[in-house]
């Protein structure tokens, strides 16, 4: 049983290894807690029974409407079960109760767990983004409209 909550800042260091451990790159403890300054409410975990975090997800307010994953991990013993779901959903709430009617993410091209992953929740692709993540590693937008009507093309 994976239980969801908001992010505290006695998880900061095991979001941290979460987080470097189960993303491409490798993300500062600082980043996470500019993450957590920025907008406390749009952090969340998963921990499964005995208290130890196996996914997190960070999120941002942007000004146009939209509000942005940053950085979204699941632990790799953990991916398969419905974690980043149970996480996506809790984010997706936060972000429909705080008035946002869209959210944004970038992925690299390369990630197909992931395309598939946020496909599945109705993201589509707006933009390639060429050597986002450093040269020759491009990456796509993605947005999805969680009112229930897309504006997005697919």
């Amino acid at each position: 049983m994976i239980i969801c909550r908001p992010m505290r800042p006695s998880d900061l260091m095991n979001v941290y290894a979460v987080m470097n451990l189960n993303l491409d790159g490798s993300f500062s403890l600082d980043t996470i807690e500019y993450f957590m300054t920025l907008w406390p409410e749009g952090q969340f975990v998963a921990e499964d029974l005995f208290g130890n975090i196996v996914g997190a997800l960070a999120g941002t307010q942007m000004s146009n409407g939209r509000a942005s994953i940053a950085l979204f991990a699941v632990d790799s013993k953990h991916r398969g079960q419905g974690v980043g779901t149970k996480l996506y959903d809790a984010f997706r709430l936060k972000c429909f109760m705080s008035g946002y009617s869209e959210i944004q993410l970038e992925l690299r091209t390369t990630n197909e767990s992931a395309y598939r992953f946020y496909y599945s929740k109705g993201f589509r692709v707006i933009e390639n983004l060429p050597s986002l993540y450093g040269p020759g590693q491009d990456g796509y937008r993605m947005v999805v409209n969680i009112n229930g009507v897309s504006h997005v093309s697919s």
